[in-house]
């Protein structure tokens, strides 16, 4: 079977992250977002009828402010997840997945964000990138001399006692170690 899917990347960031003193969502020309597909990490998993996909996508945020000359940068990664339905997959099947690509890019400014202090809540960016994909979703089976086909793990698809419980590993490179510093 197969589906297609939308993953959403999400992050919001306060502006006093990368702007100097004084600055303020007002002062704001334009916001560049401009993820790289390449440097992606994301770790998926089967589980009874869905499929569930969580990840990073780095990105690199400009900023364009008025009365400073050069743009306001941050690298950082925006972390994104979906869980999409596939009636029939099983724990035990395998799962194929195209490249994803950029469906949309949206940004707002304003979004009320905890300072980088943590202690109040500030003027900040929102920053989402839709992303979309086709899941595939097999399983081996065989087809015997009458041509009924059989599934070649048997008890694939029986019900659990408890809810499956998966910790997807770091991702490598440091990819995702929360928002990166500003570049002047």
């Amino acid at each position: 079977m197969f589906k297609n899917s939308t993953k959403v990347a999400e992050i919001t960031f306060p502006l006093d992250l990368i702007a100097p003193a004084g600055i303020t969502i007002a002062d704001i020309i334009s916001i560049n977002v401009v993820p790289d597909l390449n440097g992606i990490t994301q770790n998926a998993r089967i589980i009874q009828d869905k499929v569930v996909n969580i990840g990073l996508i780095p990105a690199t945020i400009t900023i364009t402010v008025l009365g400073i000359q050069l743009p306001l940068t941050l690298t950082t990664s925006l972390p994104f997840q979906e869980h999409t339905d596939c009636p029939g997959a099983c724990p035990e099947d395998r799962l194929h997945e195209t490249p994803l690509e950029v469906e949309g890019i949206f940004t707002q400014p304003g979004v009320p964000v905890l300072g980088v202090a943590g202690l109040e809540l500030v003027e900040g960016i929102l920053v989402k990138v839709i992303l979309r994909t086709t899941i595939t979703v097999t399983r081996p089976i065989v087809v015997d001399k009458e041509g009924h086909k059989c599934d070649l793990v048997q008890h694939r698809c029986q019900p659990l006692t408890t809810p499956p419980t998966v910790t997807f590993p770091a991702p490598p490179n440091g990819n995702g170690n929360g928002v990166g510093g500003p570049t002047p």
